[in-house]
């Protein structure tokens, strides 16, 4: 094959991929997908008795709604949520008390309308909007309790701030202040 052969495959060969890259193909049909059955018994490992298994807790849980900068001069405004996990495989949590507290300790907020069933792995949160000023002390206190042993939730609190073309987020996560162990 000669150069000039070469050159005029070539180029018919971009002409006919550049054409036939802006013909619109058909968009194939949006599937959501769907539930599966989920059978948490089918796992190698079996549980043992080391974990800790509770019936309950009362949490605090520290928001940092607004974070002091430049010698406290001034405050960095967050939004904040706080996420609520059931870890245990099979049984339920019931979420009893949402309450959001300032940085002196005033309630300012029940953030629970009733009484809240979270199913084995499911979750919820709740969300403290950046306009918020109830401090770098800010927190809240999360009571859940349930029927039988659980594995011990997973209650964390998430801080983002976008501002100024710069993000900045953090958790942190609660401590134990009562607890239910049989």
């Amino acid at each position: 094959m000669t150069g000039k052969s070469c050159i005029i495959i070539t180029g018919a060969f971009l002409a006919t991929s550049l054409f036939t890259g802006c013909i619109e193909d058909t968009p194939s049909p949006i599937t959501v997908p769907s539930h599966t059955e989920f059978d948490a018994s089918n796992f190698l490992l079996k549980e043992n008795n080391s974990i800790k298994k509770v019936r309950g807790q009362v949490l605090y849980l520290p928001i940092y709604s607004n974070v002091p900068y430049f010698e406290h001069d001034k405050s960095y405004d967050l939004s904040a949520f706080i996420a609520i996990h059931n870890t245990d495989l099979f049984n339920t949590m019931k979420i009893t008390k949402v309450l959001f507290f300032d940085n002196d300790g005033k309630l300012v907020a029940d953030y629970l309308e009733k009484e809240t069933i979270l199913l084995p792995l499911a979750a919820t949160n709740y969300f403290v909007p950046e306009k918020d000023n109830s401090g770098t002390g800010a927190n809240f206190i999360v009571e859940w309790v349930s029927d039988s042993l659980i594995n011990e939730p997973l209650i964390e609190s998430v801080m983002v701030g976008l501002k100024f073309n710069q993000g900045v987020s953090f958790l942190s996560s609660g401590r134990i202040m009562r607890e239910i162990t049989n």
